[in-house]
């Protein structure tokens, strides 16, 4: 059977081009190459990755794949459950994301997790420093202009165009 070499359709013998494609079709199709998106390549001085935490979400990951770089433990991230899910439902959130470590360095980066879970549990969150912090990022933030907006300008207008047409449409029907 001929195939179409671009676009991969297969057509019934008598044909010699593609519809779609305008261009010859040939007896086989060519062996499939693997682009490089789809080679995965393992991060140097992780020969067997493991699983040591899952964080609920991007956030907390590159916290804690920060903080195993700081004491030299190569990591890799990736999605708890299949893109195709995640990509259905939202996100990260919901399934989390995976940390991976050597195995030769899983004892090391979960004792370094335990402590930096254990500090944050035991510092209790002061209400007053939370008020203050966000008092300063808002006089950072510089105050935004207020936009002139058009369709508020119409509105009259829109509003008057229609009553007028209810009015005609009354006495046409009477």
């Amino acid at each position: 059977m001929p195939w179409c070499p671009k676009c991969k359709a297969e057509y019934r013998e008598g044909f010699t081009e593609c519809n779609t494609c305008h261009v010859p079709l040939v007896d086989e199709l060519p062996a499939e190459e693997v682009s490089d998106h789809e080679v995965f390549v393992m991060p140097d001085g992780m020969e067997k990755p493991i699983v040591i935490y899952t964080a609920k979400n991007r956030l907390e990951a590159e916290t804690v794949c920060d903080l195993l770089h700081d004491h030299g433990i190569v990591t890799l991230d990736r999605p708890a459950a299949f893109r195709q899910i995640q990509a259905y439902s939202g996100a990260d959130s919901r399934f989390g994301i995976e940390i991976l470590v050597d195995a030769s360095q899983t004892a090391q980066a979960r004792a370094l997790i335990d402590e930096m879970n254990h500090d944050l549990a035991e510092q209790p969150v002061d209400e007053d420093e939370l008020a203050r912090l966000a008092e300063e990022q808002a006089m950072e933030t510089p105050p935004q202009p207020v936009e002139d907006n058009a369709s508020f300008k119409l509105l009259p207008i829109v509003v008057g165009v229609i009553v007028i047409a209810l009015v005609l449409l009354y006495f046409v029907a009477n």
